[in-house]
């Protein structure tokens, strides 16, 4: 985790720069306004933004498949959801919770974000309650580039 205020407007579109590692987790430390705080990051930052909870609620085909939705059928499914330089998705913690009985899905869904590249555009942004796994996984690959930050080491909207 990064100690430094991040201004992140500024961090959304080096984000979208980025050759690889064009994924990042914005850790929050409540589930309420999560979802205004991303919209309004997506608004400001000329970004995409989805809730997947509400995706999920309104699409019964999805949310008849929650169970079959792993870590990387999410990511396929990001993919292609865009048409911006960044996503920023909120609303995730329900599809965590149901990967919850695998022991390796927090590893497969930071490496996911860690190895995020051009090809698999947009940059995706995640905007999730805080996980302790998640924000002490140390990101080795690109040591350039910040994947887990605290939302309370950002400035203001």
């Amino acid at each position: 985790m990064m100690n430094d205020i991040i201004e992140m407007v500024e961090f959304v579109k080096s984000l979208a720069s980025r050759p690889r590692g064009r994924a990042c987790i914005v850790l929050t430390h409540g589930y309420d306004g999560q979802k205004e705080w991303a919209a309004e990051l997506a608004r400001q930052t000329d970004s995409e933004h989805i809730d997947l909870l509400e995706l999920f609620a309104a699409d019964e085909t999805l949310s008849g498949n929650i169970s079959q939705f792993s870590v990387p059928k999410l990511f396929e499914f990001l993919k292609d959801k865009c048409r911006k330089p960044v996503l920023i998705v909120s609303g995730i913690e329900f599809l965590k919770a149901t990967w919850s009985g695998r022991a390796s899905a927090v590893e497969e869904f930071a490496t996911k974000v860690e190895f995020w590249d051009k090809k698999n555009a947009p940059g995706l942004l995640f905007v999730l309650q805080h996980d302790s796994a998640l924000a002490s996984r140390p990101f080795l690959r690109f040591k350039q580039h910040t994947f887990v930050v605290n939302q309370k080491e950002t400035l203001a909207l």
